[in-house]
């Protein structure tokens, strides 16, 4: 329903009021759905200083209620091409609370027309001041697309070379319109969005729940939203099979459900179209996103909680009930006729001792090209916070199963990564290791947009530091000739500063002689196995799978000769003459030459730390006249 609530007092009922009101008795009469004429707006250029109306929110449970407001005067341009609405309030409720994260987008009334949403307020301010998104900026936000063509999706086909899969996205813009189209911005920590205290969106107050703290705080740093934590899983609460939206309901965003949960929250401003699918709500944007593609659900308000700061509603979001279609700067739009993806997370966390009982928790995540990463990588660095916060050494072994699709058909990829922590696990290392890099590669990469199926994701800790260093390398022998099988002498040490010694034998190329080589030793997790330009997804899949395992060193002999990594493979032993004709001109990304190399992977019991390289002159063969 797209009028105020029932329970709202309105202007004198006249003709039009008992029409509609005798329209809405028919129809429940008769058993139709129920939806009324469209409001009437109010236009900003109409409203003037000391104008009383009121606001319709959620301020407990599932119903809402009103507020009455007061004009105080308009600030024009406020927003480009966007003007404000300042508004006092004396409801008791909000002298106490002022104005509160979460009513962003509760409509607000003025003789009975939609004037916009509550949008803006002021941290630590005495009173219940706020500002107000007019109502024909949030209109030309729900007449904008849906627009899945430029939206994370599996192409049917490859492009290669340089071209983008999804070039559409930069090139797409509703200057005309006067909104806001800037990318989405980098993001800044809650406390820096406005440090000027200033008027300045409420924003949607990230409801949280079944996460810790740190895990919490990793996500608000990401997406630069205020964390409510203690709401947003409402799987066990009550929710009727359908829902008949109308302005002043509480909506939330799904970006993680299940065992663990996040969900930002606001409140419709305007509900249209024929069968009232459409929807406005919040009256500012979420992330600015543009064309967006998550969940939305309705909502339950637990509480209020009241901040000198800003006051946040504390919120669970319910049953899915469509889609966020556009995040813009006057406010998104949403469709209830549009389902969503949300993609199986399952985090297993075993922790040091033997006994312990695998934790195992069951998610969902948004998709996202930025969101998906950060929302998946959220819930393991939880899991390694619960496990491994233990202030001792210890390794933390992580683990990724993600099954994908491509063009080429479905496939798993098995990521794995073994960190040490000498104080305890630090779960944000875990956004730099392999797996959070595969999942964002899957989303944005020059080729194609993968359909990720699923994620599993493993932790396990052990205690301990097995870790040894490499603190010198030298040749056990005088002179080297091609064809030696050489000595090198390693000398490691280890966590406790214990020093062993270790020989390494590796042969010297046949062809070597008279060159200058140089011999390289590092962990296996610091080298990686030489591998053709990619020219697909499926070819960078290859690459970001193909990985040494992390308890090993690897002992490389670099030659002088050079090749070259191109689309169509490695081109080993070529003269400079042919490396300078097939390198490309005019560009500077072409081929990548590489220097020629024998290899050596021995595996250890320890993680290796340390890098170490050593130059050597080869004579030739024993025995040979030259």
């Amino acid at each position: 329903m797209n009028r105020p609530p029932s329970s709202s007092p309105a202007a004198k009922p006249g003709a039009l009021a008992l029409a509609t009101w005798l329209a809405l008795a028919l129809a429940t009469w008769f058993g139709e759905p129920v939806h009324a004429a469209p409001i009437e707006t109010m236009s900003v250029d109409d409203v003037r200083p000391g104008m009383k109306g009121y606001a319709v929110t959620v301020f407990f449970g599932s119903d809402s209620d009103r507020f009455e407001i007061e004009v105080i005067d308009v600030v024009r341009d406020y927003q480009p091409k966007q003007d404000a609405i300042l508004f006092r309030s004396s409801d008791p409720r909000l002298v106490h609370s002022g104005i509160v994260g979460g009513m962003s987008g509760s409509p607000i009334y003025i003789d009975g027309k939609l004037v916009g949403a509550l949008a803006y307020g002021y941290r630590f301010n005495k009173d219940p001041i706020g500002g107000i998104t007019p109502i024909k900026n949030m209109l030309a936000v729900g007449d904008l697309p849906f627009r899945p063509e430029v939206l994370p999706e599996a192409r049917t086909g490859v492009r290669t070379g340089s071209a983008k899969a999804r070039a559409g996205t930069a090139g797409w813009a509703d200057a005309m319109l006067g909104l806001d189209v800037s990318p989405l911005p980098a993001r800044r920590r809650p406390a820096e969005q406005d440090p000027s205290q200033g008027l300045a969106p409420l924003g949607a107050p990230m409801a949280v729940s079944g996460l810790g703290s740190l895990a919490t705080r990793m996500l608000a740093d990401q997406l630069g939203l205020i964390p409510a934590r203690g709401g947003a899983n409402g799987s066990n609460l009550p929710a009727p099979a359908t829902k008949v939206w109308k302005g002043g309901d509480s909506v939330s965003v799904v970006l993680i459900r299940g065992d663990n949960a996040v969900s930002p929250n606001g409140t419709i401003t305007w509900v249209g179209g024929k069968q009232g699918e459409k929807l406005l709500g919040f009256g500012h944007e979420m992330f600015g996103a543009g064309p967006s593609n998550l969940p939305i659900a309705d909502a339950r308000v637990h509480v209020i909680i009241p901040s000198v700061e800003r006051s946040v509603k504390l919120s669970s979001a319910l049953a899915v009930r469509g889609t966020l279609i556009q995040d813009r700067q006057a406010g998104i739009s949403l469709r209830t006729d549009l389902t969503a993806p949300l993609i199986p997370v399952t985090t297993e966390l075993r922790g040091p001792e033997a006994a312990m009982t695998p934790r195992i928790y069951r998610s969902e995540v948004a998709l996202g090209v930025d969101l998906t990463p950060s929302l998946a990588t959220s819930l393991l660095a939880d899991a390694l916070a619960e496990g491994g916060s233990d202030g001792t050494e210890l390794v933390a072994r992580v683990e990724h199963e993600i099954a994908v699709t491509t063009s080429k058909g479905p496939r798993t990829l098995r990521i794995s990564d073994e960190q040490f922590f000498p104080q305890g696990v630090d779960p944000r290392a875990i956004a730099r290791t392999r797996g959070p890099i595969v999942l964002s590669a899957l989303l944005d990469n020059d080729f194609e947009v993968a359909q990720i199926r699923s994620i599993t994701q493993r932790a396990s800790i052990e205690y301990g530091a097995p870790v040894e260093t490499i603190e010198s390398v030298r040749l056990a022998q005088g002179e080297v000739h091609a064809g030696d099988l050489v000595q090198l002498e390693l000398r490691l040490r280890d966590y406790r500063g214990k020093t062993r010694t270790e020989l390494l034998a590796l042969r010297i190329p046949d062809d070597a002689a008279g060159q200058d080589i140089q011999i390289e030793l590092t962990s296996g997790q610091d080298a990686r196995p030489p591998r053709p330009i990619p020219d697909t997804l499926d070819d960078l899949l290859d690459t970001l799978e193909a990985v040494y395992p992390a308890r090993s060193l690897v002992a490389t002999i670099y030659r002088e000769d050079e090749g070259l990594s191109t689309r169509h493979g490695l081109l080993s032993e070529l003269p400079g003459s042919v490396l300078e004709t097939l390198s490309a001109s005019g560009t500077t990304v072409g081929p990548v030459r590489f220097k020629q190399m024998a290899r050596r992977v021995l595996p250890t019991k320890t993680l290796i730390d340390g890098e170490h390289a050593i130059k050597l002159s080869v004579k030739p063969r024993r025995g040979s006249t030259e």
